[in-house]
């Protein structure tokens, strides 16, 4: 069984439930789609440490929690992706240690 997490962002994360990241992955649908045929067990959601000069940081260390209980793959919200400035540095960060898939609802793009 593939193990998952999904790092949602702090600041969005005061207003919205994940709700839609929740829904997409319980209905396997948008990018928990690749896990149609497969088991797969989300085993963390959790936010980002904010935008602080540590939130690189702050998203290894949640990663390296998420490794220990056998997280192969981990899901970027896709609120980070229009929202965060530290997108891009999480994703090249995570990719060394993890398969990174950079959003969980709506279009891919």
């Amino acid at each position: 069984m593939e193990k998952i997490g999904i790092i949602n962002c702090y600041k969005t994360a005061q207003k919205c439930s994940g709700k839609g990241c929740k829904k997409a992955y319980k209905e396997k649908k948008d990018a928990f789609a690749r896990y149609e045929s497969k088991e797969v067990k989300l085993v963390r959601l959790v936010r980002c440490h904010g935008c602080g000069e540590n939130a690189v940081a702050g998203v290894i260390k949640e990663a390296d929690k998420m490794a220990k209980k056998g997280v192969t793959t981990i899901h970027l919200s896709s609120c980070m992706r229009s929202v965060c400035k530290w997108h891009d540095e999480f994703v090249d960060e995570l990719s060394k240690k993890f398969e990174v898939v950079d959003y969980t609802h709506g279009n891919e793009e």
